[in-house]
């Protein structure tokens, strides 16, 4: 996977990774990298993302885990920047309005 966008005229690769699990409509995983930063782009350093949908009194709950960032190069730090940066808030605000639309 590779999330592309144009940042000042210029395309750019931002964040990249493998999708490693995929059950239709139950559960969706993948790997991901910061494409720009300065950790090596080996395996121990991809943080998996995973989706699983639950059904419950006629409504689904999703639950969203990301991967242990004590296992990561300066995980940490990258953990403390992903939850100032408030990405997890918007994404989850983006699935919401999806999910909701007719």
């Amino acid at each position: 996977m590779l999330w592309n966008a144009v940042w000042e005229g210029k395309e750019m690769t931002f964040v990249k990774g493998h999708i490693v699990a995929i059950e239709p409509e139950k559960h969706l995983a993948y790997t991901t990298i910061d494409a720009m930063g300065s950790t090596e782009d080996i395996p121990s350093n991809y943080a998996t993302v995973t989706y699983d949908l639950q059904p419950n009194n006629g409504q689904t709950i999703l639950f969203v885990t990301q991967g242990d960032f004590a296992l990561i190069a300066a995980g940490e730090k990258k953990y403390h920047d992903a939850m100032s940066q408030g990405g997890w808030q918007l994404l989850l605000e983006e699935i919401k309005k999806l999910a909701e639309a007719e």
